[in-house]
C-alpha cells in the first residue's frame, strides 16, 4: 500500500507538472488530444502549397482546451498573406450576438465607416452567441502577423473594448506575437485584455484539403500540424467556470469583413462553394446575407472547461492531509 506522504509527493508531482505554460508555437501540441472539428470541404479560397506558392487559405482542423486558467486554441492550415482574415468568434458568457449587429466600429476605417460594420446581419447556428471576436492577417510572407482582440458588449456600442497586437517579421513563414496586456486598439473605448493573449502563425502546411469544393479528405485535414494557434486568459472571456462549455467559430473571410470563404470550423457540407455575403458566393458589400443556419451541422465547435489534473490533485493532497489528522 503507499503511504499518504508518497501519495502526497506523488500529487504535488502532478501539479507541477501540469502547472507548465503550454507553448504557443503554430504547432500543434499532443497535449491537445483529438481534434474537435475536421474540414468537410475542399477549399474555394484557393490551395497554398508553401513555400513556392502561397495563394491559398484552408481550415482544416480545430482543437482546444482550457489549462492554468488559460483557453488554448490551435486552427491548423493555411492564411494566405494577402490581408484575408481569419475570423474567430467565441461564445463563453451569457448573452452576446447571434446575429451579429452593424454597431460595434473596430479594425479599420475604410473611408465610408469602419470596416467591422459590414459584418453586421450575419446570423450564427442557433446556441452560438458571439461575445468576443478575434480576428488575425498578414500581407506578405515576410511581414509581421496582427491580430486584434474585441469584446463586442452584445453589439450595442460603437466604441467598444479592444486590444492588438503584431509580431515580429515573420521569418520561414513562422511569427509569434503577443496582445499586451492593458493595450488599446482602434477606436477602442478602452483595452479588452487584464492578461497578455499569445499568439504564432505557421504558415508551412502544403498538404490538408484541396483546392474545390468537393467533400475534404478528412484524414488528410486530420493530419496537418501547423497553422494559427493562440491562447487567451480565461478572465478576459468573462472567466466561465468548471462545468461550462465554450463555443468557438472559426472562419475565413477577406479584408474587409465582407465576403466569406467555404473554410468554417466546424465545416460546411461537401459541395458548398464560398458564402460571400449572400451565402450562396455573391458579392454584396455586406455579410448581411449569410445565415448559417441554412446549412447543415454546426459551424462552431465546443471546449468543455473541467477540473486540472493538477486541481485534482490539490483536492488529493487536502484529502489525505484530513485522512491523517482523523487517525492521530
Amino acid at each position: 500500500m503507499i503511504s499518504p506522504n508518497r501519495c502526497a509527493v506523488i500529487a504535488l508531482v502532478a501539479c507541477s507538472a501540469f502547472a507548465s505554460a503550454q507553448v504557443v508555437d503554430g504547432t500543434r501540441d499532443a497535449n491537445y488530444g483529438s481534434a474537435l472539428a475536421v474540414q468537410t470541404v475542399e477549399t474555394q479560397f484557393g490551395d497554398a502549397n508553401p513555400p513556392g506558392s502561397l495563394g491559398g487559405s484552408e481550415l482544416d482542423a480545430a482543437y482546444a482546451r482550457v489549462s492554468g486558467g488559460r483557453l488554448y486554441v490551435m486552427l491548423t492550415g493555411n492564411l494566405e498573406p494577402n490581408f484575408n482574415k481569419l475570423n474567430i468568434f467565441i461564445d463563453s458568457v451569457a448573452g452576446g450576438e447571434n446575429t451579429l449587429s452593424a454597431t460595434p466600429d473596430y479594425d479599420f476605417n475604410g473611408g465610408g465607416g469602419w470596416i467591422s460594420s459590414n459584418m453586421g446581419g450575419m446570423t450564427f447556428d442557433a446556441g452560438f452567441e458571439a461575445d468576443y471576436h478575434i480576428f488575425g492577417r498578414w500581407g506578405g510572407a515576410t511581414d509581421p502577423f496582427s491580430v486584434d482582440f474585441i469584446n463586442r458588449n452584445g453589439g450595442l456600442s460603437s466604441m467598444v473594448a479592444g486590444s492588438s497586437g503584431s509580431s515580429a517579421p515573420a521569418a520561414g513563414l513562422i511569427a509569434n506575437g503577443a496582445i499586451n496586456a492593458g493595450n488599446v486598439g482602434p477606436n477602442a473605448s478602452g483595452t479588452a485584455l487584464t492578461q497578455d493573449l499569445f499568439f504564432a502563425m505557421d504558415n508551412n502546411n502544403a498538404a490538408g484539403v484541396l483546392g474545390g469544393t468537393g467533400a475534404a479528405d478528412q484524414v488528410a485535414a486530420a493530419a496537418v500540424t501547423t497553422g494559427f494557434e493562440f491562447s487567451v486568459d480565461l478572465a478576459d472571456i468573462g472567466n466561465p467556470g468548471i462545468g461550462s462549455t465554450i463555443k468557438i467559430s472559426a472562419m475565413v473571410g477577406n479584408g474587409d469583413h465582407n465576403y466569406m470563404s467555404n473554410q468554417f470550423l466546424g465545416g460546411l457540407a461537401g459541395g458548398t462553394g464560398n458564402l460571400g455575403g449572400d451565402g450562396a458566393g455573391g458579392f454584396t458589400g455586406t455579410l448581411s446575407g449569410v445565415d448559417l443556419n441554412q446549412f447543415a451541422g454546426n459551424q462552431y465547435f465546443e471546449v468543455n472547461v473541467v477540473p486540472e489534473p493538477a486541481t485534482m490533485a490539490i483536492f488529493g493532497i487536502a484529502a489525505l492531509a484530513a485522512l491523517r489528522k482523523r487517525k492521530k
